[in-house]
């Protein structure tokens, strides 16, 4: 029995030896390849923006536009906010039937606003809002695509009962065209910028790393709010002149910097 035991001690702790001196190595040669592998990273290159240079460029062009629109406003006063918004719907009335034969599609007249609200006074002794009647106002937008034709139209609903016209918004109905150019602008100024500082630093300028679109816009005319006397007769058509849009872009290009 004894000599069993003795056996069976002498075959464990060589088995024990063994495993402890297999895990030595597997740490030992795991560590190994994590320090070769930082090794060989270069430092500073992973996600490091050391030797590189970040510039801004802005790019414009101008366009002329395809598009258009005008806002009609019909404006009615009454004792009642029922007879305000009655007078106003028959008003409103005449003038989309005088866009629809004046040749404009049904597609191209749309509702911008409809209100009904009371009147007050602007001065009262008493401090009291009473009000002293009430206005319906309905606003309809006109879309044009012919541009030649706003001039008329614009005459054709002051003639029909209109009592304000603002306008005309001039639109690019694609700016895509007008954007690319802008945004192509604006790299080759980023990039006129960046050999600039290359050159002045003594470095050569790589390639672009990164580049950040900041922002593209269209300037959009203001309207341009005219009075109209309603069912003043004949209106001679105004001179109407389109004017050409300004179209910016912004970028942000990071470069690479070689010594």
């Amino acid at each position: 029995m004894g000599t069993n035991h003795l056996f069976d001690k002498r075959l464990v702790l060589p088995a024990i030896a063994l495993v402890v001196a297999l895990a030595l190595v597997w740490v030992f040669v795991a560590g190994g390849e994590s320090t070769v592998k930082a090794e060989t990273d270069p430092a500073g290159t992973s996600g490091s923006l050391v030797n590189t240079i970040v510039v801004s460029g802005f790019g414009q062009t101008s366009a002329m536009p395809d598009k258009a629109t005008i806002r009609v406003s019909v404006q009615n006063d009454a004792t009642t906010a029922t007879e305000a918004l009655d007078a106003n719907s028959k008003d409103t009335q005449k003038v989309l039937d005088r866009l629809k034969s004046e040749g404009v599609a049904a597609k191209d007249i749309a509702t911008a606003n409809v209100v009904v609200y009371p009147n007050y006074p602007s001065e009262s002794r008493t401090g009291l809002q009473t009000p002293t009647g009430y206005r319906a106002e309905n606003t309809v937008t006109v879309t044009f695509t012919d541009l030649a034709l706003i001039g008329k139209i614009y005459a054709a609903v002051v003639e029909a009962g209109a009592d304000n016209v603002y306008g005309p918004s001039w639109e690019l109905s694609d700016n895509s065209p007008a954007v690319a150019t802008a945004l192509s602008r604006a790299l080759a100024n980023a990039k006129s910028t960046a050999q600039a500082i290359a050159a002045d630093q003594g470095v050569k300028l790589g390639e672009a790393l990164i580049i950040n679109q900041s922002s593209s816009s269209q300037v959009y005319p203001v309207y341009d709010r005219q009075e109209s006397s309603a069912g003043a007769g004949t209106v001679t058509p105004p001179p109407i002149t389109p004017e050409s849009l300004d179209v910016s872009a912004s970028v942000t290009v990071t470069y690479r910097m070689s010594r």
